[in-house]
């Protein structure tokens, strides 16, 4: 029997006992006396009712209906108090719609980022100022298009609600550089679905906005500037270069006056294909939060408290309604006694 563990005697200093002696008082389950004022009104409203009914005609009586009444306001605290833990838990969950997603198979990506503005938000907010109805309208377009574009106006015929969107996109009515901005835009969307569960379109516009801002502010310091650099490089040119024997700089053109290069078919069909895996995204997206709906009414429903706090109300429940039953019998017993002493 050697090497036997000493169970522990409890808390030996007077802190720890102390500590000790408040614990059947946090909660006031274990207390023979009401715990606040709540409880003391509903205690004696218990009391009222028990002896209106009973009429008890001895002290006795009268302290055992006092004992069932403290043990029946216990419990009623005891039941609000596990509705109430249930309702945090379940509050809890609602406020983290990402772990009912993690329960979904095949929620990943940028679909799952989308489901989750949609739950949070209410709405998901595509990049590049895409509605829903534009971006089903231009993938239309797309899948209904076989063969290749050798040309910008053949590229206006064949997409003309892709077309007119570049055009709001890029505020210019011009029928030249449709290819170019339907780089720009593509580019954009590839950042956007490259960036996976990361993906916020509020965020996304925000900042996209905000980095134009600072471009263009960056632009209009540079055409502020630009009579002043201009006249340098005359300066330059025509005095400086020459004195010491160097010839003119060669112009480069500048970037609004250059020719893009026609994009290859295959570059241009990446670019439209861009289109139509946010349109893929979008639309799982949707079916993510149908999913997360399903999900999320079933996992509210078996939601339970932990283990360990749930058998602790149930000894609580199984300690007071012994008592309640206890008391019951006593009263009823010294009522039986009181009639036949009567009688």
């Amino acid at each position: 029997m050697a090497n036997l563990k000493k169970q522990s005697g409890g808390p030996k200093t007077e802190e720890g006992k102390l500590q000790s002696s408040k614990n059947a008082t946090k909660h006031g389950l274990t207390s023979t006396q009401p715990s606040g004022e709540d409880e003391k009104a509903l205690v004696e409203a218990y009391s009222k009712e028990l002896i209106d009914f009973y009429a008890p005609k001895s002290p006795l009586e009268l302290l055992q209906i006092q004992r069932i009444a403290i043990c029946r306001a216990k419990l009623s605290y005891l039941y609000e108090l596990e509705k109430v833990k249930l309702s945090l838990a379940r509050k809890e969950l609602e406020g983290q719609p990402e772990k009912v997603l993690e329960k979904i198979p095949g929620a990943l990506g940028v679909s799952k980022a989308m489901a989750l503005e949609l739950i949070q938000q209410g709405d998901i907010t595509l990049p590049c100022d895409l509605t829903p109805a534009l971006l089903s309208i231009i993938c239309e377009e797309i899948a209904a298009f076989h063969g290749q574009i050798d040309n910008e106006h053949q590229f206006s015929r064949t997409f003309p609600k892709l077309t007119k969107y570049l055009n709001t996109m890029t505020g210019s009515s011009s029928s030249d550089g449709w290819l170019g901005k339907l780089a720009q835009i593509a580019g954009r969307l590839e950042k956007v679905l490259g960036s996976g569960e990361n993906y916020y379109g509020m965020t996304e516009k925000l900042f996209h906005y905000y980095s134009l801002g600072m471009k263009y502010e960056k632009v209009l310091e540079h055409e502020v500037m630009r009579p002043k650099i201009e006249e340098l490089q005359r300066y330059q040119d025509e005095v400086v270069r020459p004195r010491h024997g160097l010839k003119p700089r060669k112009k480069e053109p500048d970037d609004l006056t250059k020719v893009p290069e026609h994009p290859s078919p295959e570059t241009i069909a990446k670019q439209l294909g861009t289109f139509v895996v946010l349109k893929k995204d979008f639309v799982a997206a949707q079916k993510l939060f149908t999913q997360y709906q399903e999900v999320q009414a079933l996992v509210l429903r078996s939601i339970s408290l932990p283990v360990a706090e749930s058998d602790l109300l149930m000894r609580y429940q199984t300690t007071l309604e012994r008592r309640l039953s206890s008391a019951i019998g006593e009263l009823l017993e010294l009522q039986k006694r009181s009639a036949a002493r009567g009688g």
